[in-house]
């Protein structure tokens, strides 16, 4: 499918990988899925009024316009580690209000408004300058927005909601005619490639420990031809899609650092801030190397565990 806005791949977009690497230091594996959602997000212009819908912190976001920080801050910033085995989102806090002395880089534009249901995570999100307002709401509800209201609305968490069709027909209803949604949502290969996902079927308590939860936020998943059929239902057009996140990214970020991350944090967060800087670019420096060649593989490849698409209302 094509699109009159796409933009071509450039060698430069190869620094998405550094980026994220360089606030998901202690979690490699989500930096290299992040990367590969943020080169494909930038591929288009994100017309305003816009919504970033599920926002968080803003950070992903923010990288995927073409901002960037300094090697001193990171998601590890903003954590509480010893939440991690309570299953309670350890970034969900508070406790730096200068984020923005870290940025190195301005985006390239700006959301009109980030949504997302976690108070201390919009805190963080107002601080990048980065959208124009924030409102903290529940997505499973009807969206607290006129029809018509926006030229672009992106999301990677429409599947964390419960309901896909609902869901699709609210980000229908507040677009504009003509306007695009920007959705990333897993294919049912995902569970395949992420083993952990199937610690249930397969009644494995190893495969329960490393999963720690993540299967039951996700509520759905879809093959392509259920989607089309599911958007064509509710009046999208699909104006293109890339299926992503090979076997070898999703088997690696299903385990990666995830269940030693916790001390990890607690043991850089200890450190000195010049030695934490220092060791972090060693760092940084030896996982991009290992990384890059994953990541240029993943974007050439054409079958995957999840599925980008943009839609035309």
């Amino acid at each position: 499918m094509g699109y009159d806005m796409i933009k071509s791949v450039d060698e430069g977009q190869k620094n998405f990988l550094w980026e994220q690497l360089n606030v998901n230091w202690l979690r490699p594996e989500s930096a290299l899925w992040r990367a590969l959602d943020s080169t494909l997000i930038s591929k288009f212009d994100l017309l305003s009024p816009s919504l970033d819908l599920g926002c968080g912190n803003g950070i992903h976001s923010f990288i995927s316009a073409g901002g960037a920080f300094s090697t001193k801050y990171d998601w590890y910033i903003n954590s509480e580690p010893d939440g991690f085995s309570k299953l309670n989102d350890i970034y969900d806090v508070y406790k730096t209000d200068s984020i923005n002395k870290y940025i190195v880089k301005k985006p390239q534009y700006h959301f009109s408004v980030g949504l997302d249901p976690k108070d201390n995570l919009l805190k963080q999100a107002q601080h990048l300058d980065f959208y124009d307002k924030t409102i903290s709401f529940d997505a499973n509800k009807s969206l607290p927005f006129e029809n018509d209201s926006f030229n672009s609305v992106f999301s990677n968490v429409l599947y964390w909601l419960d309901d896909p069709e609902k869901s699709l027909k609210e980000v229908y209803r507040i677009l504009k005619y003509g306007g695009n949604a920007f959705i990333f949502v897993p294919d049912v290969k995902f569970r395949e490639y992420c083993t952990s996902y199937q610690w249930k079927i397969l009644n494995s308590k190893l495969l329960e420990k490393i999963n720690h939860g993540r299967s039951e936020t996700m509520q759905w998943e879809t093959s392509e031809d259920n989607f089309l059929i599911l958007i064509d239902k509710i009046g999208f057009k699909m104006i293109y899609h890339k299926e992503y996140l090979s076997k070898l990214t999703l088997s690696f970020w299903d385990v990666g650092l995830r269940p030693i991350s916790p001390v990890l944090i607690k043991m850089t967060n200890k450190l000195s801030l010049e030695d934490r800087e220092s060791l972090k670019i060693e760092w940084l420096n030896i996982l991009y190397d290992i990384l890059l060649p994953i990541y240029e593989t993943d974007l050439d490849s054409e079958k995957g565990g999840f599925h980008f698409f943009v839609l035309k209302k």
